[in-house]
């Protein structure tokens, strides 16, 4: 028999050709019956040990010969190496009693190599299909870019308070993006301002204003939130509005220096402090004599000495 154990001592399974390898693995281990008889004895009382066909049925790796009446590994007369137990390729196992304390280890390294040694094949795809994929890949990538940023119509309604196009305005009142401002903010009475918009571009007072912070500041000093409400809720929602998230991570990073470990009982006041120097380091810095301030204010404050009494 081409995979009976005399056959793969002779002739070794690396030698065969890939036809022979193919029906051998086929055929898988040759069990045939052993004539196996051994004496045991077991507290005083002697019996003897035969040969059963159940051993193959426990171990699907054994194979037996019935010339030397010994059992063998079928994976590893088949692709014994240099490392291999020549226990269980020349020799054979015939002691019936240790044998399963001689099988447990080896089976259970002949069931990873077996694992390891048939790793799972990737299936190779075209040429077309990596195309298909590239493409479905790509257009997915457009598509939830172009939703992410479709919202842009708010951002035209900062040019409707640019002070260096009010004079232009007056001659040509920007409609277009008056509508697109209205459409990204439903909340603003369109009528009304248009209207505080067309007397905001006549008037140079409101022309020497840099910026939307200053124009609010003028309407708040002149008590002008009133007259021109719509203008001003615009004003509010143009400041409000952040272009980046840049300064929210800054603050975030900020509080992982400033409340630390050590610092975890520090109240919601003092974190608010500490946090908000820490980010307007540079506006600090530019304060005249900030210093000497807080140190006047400071000692200004009450006496806050611990009283120590000793008995």
């Amino acid at each position: 028999k081409e995979n009976s154990v005399l056959s793969l001592k002779e002739y070794p399974f690396q030698r065969r050709s890939d036809e022979e390898k193919k029906r051998i693995k086929e055929l898988g281990p040759d069990r045939p019956n052993l004539q196996i008889q051994q004496q045991s004895s077991d507290r005083g009382r002697s019996y003897t040990r035969c040969f059963s066909g159940t051993s193959y049925g426990k171990r699907s790796w054994l194979a037996g010969c019935d010339v030397s009446h010994a059992f063998y590994c079928f994976p590893c007369l088949l692709f014994q190496s240099l490392g291999t137990e020549t226990l269980w390729t020349t020799t054979g196992v015939c002691d019936l009693k240790h044998l399963s304390d001689k099988n447990s280890l080896h089976s259970l390294v002949n069931q990873s190599s077996e694992g390891a040694s048939q790793p799972k094949r990737r299936r190779l795809l075209s040429p077309e299909v990596h195309e298909r994929i590239a493409t479905e890949v790509c257009d997915t990538i457009l598509q939830h870019t172009m939703e992410r940023f479709c919202f842009t119509s708010h951002l035209v309604s900062a040019t409707l308070l640019q002070a260096d196009r009010f004079e232009q305005y007056t001659v040509a009142f920007p409609e277009d993006a008056l509508s697109r401002t209205l459409k990204a903010y439903p909340v603003l009475n369109g009528s009304k301002l248009k209207t505080e918009l067309s007397l905001i571009y006549c008037k140079e007072e409101f022309r020497t204003c840099c910026g939307a912070v200053d124009l609010l500041q003028l309407f708040k000093e002149n008590n002008l939130e009133e007259v021109f409400s719509e203008t001003v809720t615009l004003l509010k929602i143009l400041i409000t509005t952040p272009m980046t998230t840049a300064e929210a991570e800054r603050c975030f990073s900020t509080l992982k220096r400033v409340k630390t470990f050590l610092r975890n009982s520090m109240t919601q006041e003092r974190l608010n402090a500490l946090a908000m120097l820490s980010m307007e380091k540079r506006m600090v810095t530019e304060i005249i004599d900030f210093n000497q301030k807080v140190i006047e204010k400071f000692a200004s404050q009450k006496e806050r000495r611990a009283k120590f009494i000793f008995k």
